[in-house]
């Protein structure tokens, strides 16, 4: 009779302490994340300072390219122009102008935000790999809550955060996709949808509506990716829910929709400022449909494993060669094998209850994945809202890490039905989480391949550094070849290279880094039409002390650009120690101008 009171579907976590935790669950918690931690240290071969250091990504490769956007964010927030309301104006970017970053869509600022701030102590590459590490123990600590407050047990709980915070996803995003590294709220909203879509959400100011309330704010501060199906799946649950119960749980929605769009303006209130200062800039985002297509989820994606998988890895090479639309690189679907057997799993259920039981519902898991697969799959809604315009949403790749949880959560709900004991069943759970260790993550890094990163990031530190030690503070440098900012590289060169030095600079400023679209930056594009002695020149009355080239923007790796300055008497070069880089010394007239389209 102790607890006649409960309602029947509160959970043993909730029976504690209404979301809170007991001391059990939280020890679980420190030892899942004590866990995770040294996994992640070891598979990414981060285990001394030395190698905390070098950044898990740098941008060198090619895919990782974003990594260099990711790190100067970082680098920006550290020297405290990046705000979470304010505007962000960066002093050292778009030279001789300052770079309006408040100009695009940013939701995830939190993030670079506290990483900027541990930056300051212990370096941004330091800190941009504790970043990752961060999301990823947060990844398993949300599945842990989640699957408790789903009635798993807790050692299935526990299996459960591991195999999700290792996810394939995860590893394949890592620096580069940092805001999509942190998936770890993706549980939780789903806890919301399951609440939802079973009409178990209570009344409103309840507990579980002030927590679904919760989960939603925190998911509009976050990737709108995410933010995107989490409320699609809550209204699918409503709906489904209006046609037995009425309007209530499409009430209850609606407030859900709200709290996931108040937090999303929140965290773009710089922007909307200052588009009314400025007006809009539609020039900023242009994503045309192609991409939906090319970036478009596709189910055999989730079933391949990567090309380093150290069993099937030859399937997945095979198979990356054979594809007509290229595979995603590093490859982020891969469900592992649990993923994948929890899939045949729920297939077998839905079949069973299609053909033999025949007056059951399919599982709700069921109608969730396959709503994702027809709004993510080519061809599929998404693409369908391309069609008309909508194309903000290029990548539905990313919705895999939705497909994932669906699955473990489904499989884990069932395994705690089952009548075991506690010993059995946590050595199957321990079991299942080495497995999707040895199946989810790629081959421990070596210290070649952290070496090799770490002769870029030295290359470009001390190339910072002379330039620094011969140019006068505050010293602008033009960089060539001319490329616009965002997600505009020129050929030969990823479309945040221009990025290395800034990393590296004390203060320094260099021309790239101007949001794309806006008049006062034309100036650029006008300047590259001049012959090359009339183009320092210009240069030269604006001010600046140095023309920055990356070779791999020309196709004579910039042999003729460098053989021309000296033909005209700029004979004072620096060159980066990989040959990469190099940087031509020019004369700034000692009165600048402005370009013409200055900034108001």
């Amino acid at each position: 009779m102790k607890n006649a009171s409960l309602p029947k579907s509160q959970t043993p976590l909730q029976q504690n302490f209404s979301f809170g935790l007991n001391r059990n669950d939280v020890l679980r918690i420190v030892l899942l994340a004590l866990i995770a931690a040294v996994c992640w240290c070891y598979v990414t071969g981060r285990t001394n300072g030395a190698a905390w250091q070098v950044p898990l990504e740098y941008g060198v490769k090619g895919p990782d390219a974003d990594a260099q956007s990711a790190l100067a964010t970082l680098k920006i927030a550290s020297e405290g122009e990046y705000h979470l309301f304010a505007p962000i104006e960066i002093s050292r970017l778009s030279a001789p102008y300052h770079a309006f970053w408040s100009d695009f869509p940013s939701i995830e600022k939190w993030i670079s935000l506290w990483s900027g701030f541990l930056a300051r102590f212990i370096g941004i590459f330091a800190a941009a790999n504790a970043a990752v590490l961060a999301a990823q123990v947060l990844a398993c600590i949300s599945f842990y809550i989640a699957a408790r407050l789903l009635d798993c047990k807790w050692w299935w709980a526990l299996a459960g955060g591991f195999v999700f915070g290792f996810a394939q996803y995860a590893l394949a995003r890592s620096i580069h996709h940092l805001c999509l590294t942190y998936y770890w709220h993706v549980p939780l909203c789903l806890v919301i949808a399951t609440w939802i879509t079973r009409n178990e959400l209570g009344d409103f100011g309840g507990r579980r509506y002030v927590f679904a309330l919760a989960v939603s704010l925190a998911a509009g501060v976050q990737n709108a990716y995410y933010t995107n199906m989490f409320l699609q799946l809550v209204l699918l649950g409503a709906f489904y829910q209006y046609f037995r119960q009425g309007w209530k749980p499409v009430l209850q929605a609606g407030g859900i929709v709200a709290a996931a769009a108040g937090g999303f303006l929140l965290m773009n209130v710089d922007m909307m400022v200052f588009h009314l200062t400025h007006g809009p800039n539609p020039g900023s985002v242009v994503r045309p449909y192609m991409w939906l297509e090319l970036y478009s989820l596709k189910f055999v994606d989730m079933l391949v494993p990567p090309p380093d998988h150290p069993l099937f890895g030859a399937l997945g090479q095979a198979y990356c060669k054979a594809v007509a639309i290229p595979c995603e690189v590093p490859p982020s679907c891969y469900l592992g094998l649990l993923g994948i057997g929890s899939l045949c799993w729920l297939a077998v259920v839905s079949v069973r209850r299609l053909v033999v039981q025949t007056g059951r519902n399919l599982p709700m898991e069921a109608w969730q994945v396959l709503w994702i697969l027809a709004y993510s799959a080519i061809g599929g809604l998404n693409c369908l809202a391309g069609v008309f315009g909508i194309t903000i949403f290029r990548s539905t790749t990313r919705y895999s890490i939705f497909i994932l949880p669906i699955l473990l959560l489904f499989a884990l709900k069932r395994l705690s039905k089952m009548r075991q004991e506690r010993e059995i069943g946590f050595t199957l759970a321990a079991l299942c989480a080495l497995v999707a260790f040895w199946d989810q993550t790629p081959p421990v890094a070596t210290e070649a391949k952290i070496a090799e990163v770490a002769q870029v990031v030295h290359a470009d530190r001390d190339f910072a550094q002379k330039l620094e030690a011969r140019l006068p503070k505050g010293a602008m440098i033009f960089q060539v070849p001319i490329m616009e900012f965002p997600e505009s590289p020129a050929p030969g060169v990823s479309g945040y290279d221009h990025l290395r030095l800034y990393l590296h600079s004390k203060d320094l400023r260099f021309s790239f880094g101007g949001i794309k679209g806006r008049p006062w930056l034309q100036w650029q594009k006008d300047i590259a039409q001049q012959a090359l002695p009339d183009f320092i020149r210009t240069l030269e009355s604006y001010g600046f002390s140095a023309i920055y080239v990356n070779r791999n923007g020309f196709q004579d790796k910039g042999e003729g650009v460098l053989k021309a300055v000296r033909n005209l008497g700029y004979t004072d070069v620096l060159e980066s120690s990989l040959g990469d880089l190099f940087c031509v010394l020019i004369h700034p007239s000692p009165h600048p101008l402005l370009p013409a389209g200055t900034v108001h």
